[in-house]
């Protein structure tokens, strides 16, 4: 999906008078209601002097653009979420499914990291980002990669501090918010500058580069962002809501904001997790729910549009079915994890307290290594070391992906497998939809 900015501005910077929807709502199937967004028109003027990718100036239609609609979220901090009793069972079995996985992820150190990189892959491929599975390997350990594959890390260093943030059912904060912002972009040569700042510019979603010109959604002015965004904070912290139903309108309202200049997607994919950590849903892993979503990216988006139109049920009955498929595909990869050390084992027969017993015991925590890594895994020699990683390849536990006698990198192929397999299983699409493009 991606996000335009603003280079032009708001005429003035006001609203105009004509409001077209205050308050309008649309009653769900539990008759109860949720406000859509207000609809309102807002005199635009685009800079006729912009420059686009290609060098290209604006259009004539771009240039005579004289006024646009923007799209105000209500303040939702203390309303209540009705829900029909179809999507209120739906919640009910998510939450018992994701907190069943949580019991797996104790036994299984490391599936939580694995998680994370899954959803971070998932959340990144919505943004247009894709990046190969040893491209992420060598990023993962700071070794030279892709952009693209130093962008999803990244993703994924934000999903799991930002929900970190909200360990033992701390609070989640605006400041939390920002700092994972600021790190999702620090690298990112084009919006660095905005990293960890909400936006001070119009934005808006899909149409042209100049304008909201044919876009497909057009966010509140900068002004509204502030006030919208501690609202939204104070409504992820209520205790007196469904945590699932609660994580799925966070994430919604969050989108409806659009409160940064880029990076809003993954962000507010984030949420989700984090929400759950400080409702004590997971506890030490995060569930791949933007990887169920990207199965179907039109549905995904068309939801986030049914919550502005004010149907809150169906949306949070379609976080709350990716949650149980999420939940579901994860318990099937923690399984398969749980019996590969001892085949592991079978294939290398290694000497107990060996270099390459330590390697095995610890390569479910770490999957990818380098020389310093695996030196900190066995607690043994760089000679010791460098045998057992030797030994590991050659029965086909391991694998290197750099070819060369620098900065080596090894992974552990059925680990790698299972983190292919499981976005398969949850159903990771290839592209995503040209109608967002």
């Amino acid at each position: 999906m991606t996000s335009r900015i603003s280079r032009g501005v708001p005429e003035g910077g006001q609203f105009t008078a004509e409001l077209r929807a205050e308050g309008d709502v649309v009653l769900g199937p539990s008759g109860d209601a949720w406000p859509s967004v207000s609809v309102q028109t807002v005199a635009w003027r685009t800079n006729p002097d912009l420059r686009g990718p290609n060098g290209a100036r604006p259009s004539r239609a771009d240039r005579e653009l004289t006024e646009i609609e923007v799209q105000v979220p209500a303040l939702i901090a203390t309303l209540p979420v009705h829900l029909s009793p179809e999507t209120h069972a739906v919640c009910e079995e998510a939450a018992h499914r994701v907190s069943q996985l949580e019991a797996h992820a104790e036994q299984l150190s490391g599936v939580g990291d694995l998680l994370v990189r899954t959803e971070a892959v998932a959340s990144s491929k919505i943004e247009h980002i894709y990046a190969e599975m040893d491209e992420l390997a060598r990023a993962s350990i700071g070794e030279e990669a892709s952009h693209r594959a130093r962008r999803t890390m990244a993703a994924a260093s934000t999903i799991k501090k930002l929900t970190e943030s909200c360990d033992n059912g701390s609070p989640l904060t605006l400041r939390a918010v920002l700092d994972a912002h600021r790190e999702l972009l620090a690298d990112d040569p084009l919006e660095k500058e905005w990293a960890g700042r909400v936006r001070e510019q119009q934005n808006w979603i899909g149409g042209s580069d100049f304008s909201p010109r044919g876009a497909v959604h057009v966010p509140p002015p900068a002004d509204h962002v502030g006030p919208l965004m501690d609202d939204l904070v104070v409504y992820a912290n209520r205790g007196n809501v469904g945590a699932i139903a609660q994580a799925a309108v966070t994430h919604a309202q969050f989108e409806a904001i659009h409160p940064f200049t880029d990076g809003n997607g993954r962000l507010g994919r984030a949420l989700i997790g984090a929400v759950l950590r400080r409702r004590g849903i997971t506890v030490g892993t995060s569930v791949p729910v933007a990887a169920a979503m990207l199965s179907d990216v039109d549905v995904y988006f068309d939801e986030l549009k049914n919550y502005r139109d004010g149907n809150v049920d169906s949306l949070v009955r379609y976080v709350a079915s990716s949650s149980v498929a999420s939940a579901e595909a994860a318990t099937i990869t923690a399984d398969r994890i749980r019996v590969l050390p001892d085949q592991w084992r079978d294939l290398v027969r290694p000497r107990r307290g060996s270099s390459a017993a330590s390697l095995i015991d610890g390569l479910v925590r770490n999957p990818v290594l380098d020389a310093e890594r695996a030196r900190a895994v066995t607690g043994s020699t760089p000679v010791r070391t460098y045998e057992a990683l030797d030994r590991l390849v050659a029965a086909g536990v391991l694998q290197e992906i750099t070819g060369s006698g620098r900065n080596r990198v090894w992974v552990a192929g059925d680990l790698m497998a299972e983190v292919a397999d499981l976005e398969s299983r949850v159903g990771l699409r290839a592209r995503p939809s040209e109608r967002w493009r």
